[in-house]
């Protein structure tokens, strides 16, 4: 026998008599030959090999949750959500103002409102200087043909060049002044893009589908570069994010299929698989993260305490059902149907629990008998099958 073990066995009988006390019934009595203890509610004892399996507490977190901030400087107009409701992708969950912005979009809209009426003007300057030209041309090319046969002065056949020359010059300006004028409007409408992407980061808008699970501010609050102001989570997709001991390191896989449990739903076990492992251990905690994927459950939200059960591997243990326990403080005990088919109390100490059982690790022998049902109704000392 242990030290350890010494030390619990003389704890039993050191306060066995006070135990005895906290239990059932009219415990004083230590026989109780015409009460009948009905064989159904007495149970046989056996090791068994279950799945030695690991709990480790988790938390509740959707798989993809975005803090929706602002980029520009600007006071809160409008809030168009309020915490719980959900949204589609694109919908404006917050708007800003900024007369700045404001005032800069404006001028870029002016601007290039200028440099289409330049070029509309500048489009009519050419057509007309293309006119000319023809028509220069067609005189300068008559006269060139006259004066060949001398029926024109030269001073009549110079005076038609040179008019078809300023012509061309002219027509060479007014392509160039077209040109220079969509050069430009080229810049305007880059500096108009930038001012609507500016102007578009005063209108915050949802990046998929979701869940708004908090919102940081109210109306006429200033709003700064990268300050949070919604969060929205996709409450479709939850994990759970397990703690789990660094011993456990390496007996963990992804992929791998397990039981959870979210306490808001009831002791329920769901299937959930091991989606990532995260190797790093915490230096204060001595644990690690993993993530398991849950299935699609509407009741679930971020935040709720679940539970994590990843096996590891196969074990013997003697598992009696929740209910048979008789509690007292701290103690535990079992009613054990002794060798003379009579019922005795017997201090137990209990170990893990197995869904609606309990591990035993010592105070109750393979084989053995006890009361699973209905223990309060039960006093010490019946016995077991016997009629008054």
């Amino acid at each position: 026998m242990t030290f350890t073990e010494r030390i619990f066995h003389g704890s039993i009988i050191l306060i066995l008599g006070f135990s005895f006390g906290c239990g059932t019934g009219n415990d004083n009595q230590n026989n109780q030959p015409g009460i009948m203890v009905d064989p159904a509610q007495i149970e046989k004892i056996n090791p068994i090999i279950v799945d030695d399996l690991y709990r480790s507490v988790a938390t509740v977190k959707s798989k993809n949750t975005a803090q929706i901030s602002s980029k520009v400087m600007g006071y809160v107009l409008e809030i168009n959500v309020k915490e719980g409701d959900m949204v589609n992708e694109g919908d404006v969950l917050v708007v800003l103002q900024s007369k700045e912005l404001e005032s800069r979009l404006e001028g870029a809209k002016n601007a290039l409102s200028e440099i289409e009426s330049n070029i509309s003007e500048a489009k009519a300057a050419k057509a007309e200087a293309q006119a000319q030209l023809k028509l220069a041309e067609i005189t300068f090319l008559r006269f060139k043909d006259l004066r060949e046969r001398e029926s024109v002065s030269q001073q009549e056949f110079d005076q038609a060049n040179a008019t078809y020359e300023v012509a061309q010059a002219r027509k060479r300006r007014s392509e160039q002044t077209l040109a220079s004028f969509y050069a430009k409007k080229k810049q305007v409408a880059a500096s108009l893009d930038e001012a609507k992407t500016f102007y578009d980061y005063t209108h915050l808008k949802a990046p998929f589908a979701g869940l708004i699970s908090q919102k940081m501010v109210d109306e006429g609050d200033l709003a700064s570069p990268g300050t949070p102001l919604v969060v929205l989570e996709d409450n479709h997709h939850y994990q759970l994010e397990a703690v789990v001991d660094e011993s456990k390191s390496g007996t963990i896989k992804t992929g791998q299929d397990i039981d959870v449990c979210v306490d808001a739903l009831g002791e329920e076990k769901i299937k959930g698989r091991v989606a990532e492992v995260i190797p790093h251990i915490d230096s204060v905690s001595r644990t690690f993260q993993v993530k398991v994927d849950l299935p699609l459950l509407p009741q679930v939200t971020s935040g709720m305490f679940g539970k994590a059960y990843f096996p590891m591997g196969k074990r013997t243990m003697m598992l009696v059902p929740k209910g048979a326990l008789l509690e007292c403080g701290e103690l535990s005990s079992l009613l054990v149907v002794n060798q003379k088919g009579r019922v005795e109390k017997r201090l137990v100490k209990e170990g893990k629990e197995y869904q609606s059982n309990v591990e035993i690790l010592s105070g109750l022998n393979p084989g053995e008998s006890i009361v699973a049902r209905d223990v309060f109704k039960v006093k010490e000392g019946c016995l077991v099958g016997k009629k008054p």
